[in-house]
């Protein structure tokens, strides 16, 4: 699948907790560099990550280790705008490891792996969080976002990164 340019995605729902565990993966003809460089740059993602609407940095490390990052999403209609802060966690071109800090979801954690392949010309990416909102939120319309949302985000990601060039 992965080959074949697809996003795989894999949720874990718990419609009576009102939670998800989500995971991902996406295939990118880009070296992990550029494909972290890109994930973790505030003014770059507003350029590709769907419905991200203001993404601030509010503290960070020195030395470049972590930052304290601000997000604000509109998802549509159905769903209220969502506020949340969160801490990331880098480690260079490898991974980056997040976690809520304060905002609209009780529970918001996971992680990003980058993976080099076809000799470092390439990234295999694979994502998984768990999210667990402070209100109710329809079974219908977590799942439209896993399966609609997540897919969306991971192809910006690789477009934006494959059209950077080579």
């Amino acid at each position: 699948m992965l080959e074949r340019r697809e996003v795989v995605v894999d949720a874990e729902l718990d419609s009576a907790l009102g939670r998800g565990t989500v995971r991902a993966a996406i295939r990118i003809a880009a070296p992990p560099s550029r494909v972290y460089a890109a994930m973790t740059n505030c003014e770059t993602a507003l350029t590709f990550v769907p419905h991200l609407r203001e993404c601030v940095v509010i503290d960070r490390d020195p030395q470049g280790r972590f930052e304290v990052i601000s997000h604000v999403s509109d998802v549509g209609w159905f769903m209220p705008t969502s506020r949340y802060m969160f801490r990331a966690d880098y480690d260079p071109p490898r991974s980056v490891e997040f976690r809520h800090v304060a905002g609209d979801f009780r529970e918001n954690e996971g992680r990003w792996d980058l993976i080099p392949v076809d000799a470092g010309r390439a990234t295999l990416v694979t994502y998984r969080v768990r999210v667990v909102p402070t209100i109710p939120v329809p079974q219908w319309a977590v799942r439209g976002i896993l399966k609609r949302e997540l897919p969306k985000l991971l192809q910006a990601l690789r477009d934006h990164c494959e059209a950077a060039g080579p």
